[in-house]
């Protein structure tokens, strides 16, 4: 496992986010299982979740609703060393749609990262909604 001080980690970091970003994407709970660890923090602006099984319990949800397309786009990867592992901010953009309308989200992540597998792993996550716009929705 690279330092988290070095260039390696940084890139591993961006990885793990971009592995959350598909897992979600492809409504993949074994996927999603992997990025995060066992005992891991989830939070966002409807509540706290701990643990893995019930932060992957709601995303069943969320695979299971009306969304029927999304796509995340994870930039501007901040990487700085925790005492834990590697602390990481990261904006998103998160576009999706039902069978009836589409919708725009940007915010940001705040994360921490730890070694874990054969990578890193999500031990804390944090989702901070800024902004939602409604979207005309067209077939491709």
């Amino acid at each position: 496992m690279t330092t988290i001080a070095d260039p390696a980690g940084a890139e591993a970091a961006r990885a793990t986010l971009h592995r959350y970003a598909r897992a979600v994407d492809n409504r993949d709970e074994a996927a999603l299982a992997l990025v995060f660890t066992e005992d891991v923090a989830f939070e966002r602006v409807d509540g706290l979740r701990e643990g893995r099984d019930t932060v992957l319990a709601f995303y069943r949800t969320v695979f299971g609703g009306p969304t029927v397309w999304s796509k995340h786009m994870v930039t501007n990867v901040l990487v700085e060393p925790h005492r834990d592992g590697l602390a990481v901010t990261a904006y998103f953009q998160a576009v999706s749609r039902t069978a009836d309308d589409a919708i725009a989200v940007f915010g940001e992540y705040d994360d921490l990262l730890v070694p874990g597998g054969d990578g890193l792993r999500i031990a804390r996550k944090r989702i901070d909604v800024q902004q939602t716009f409604d979207l005309e929705p067209r077939d491709g």
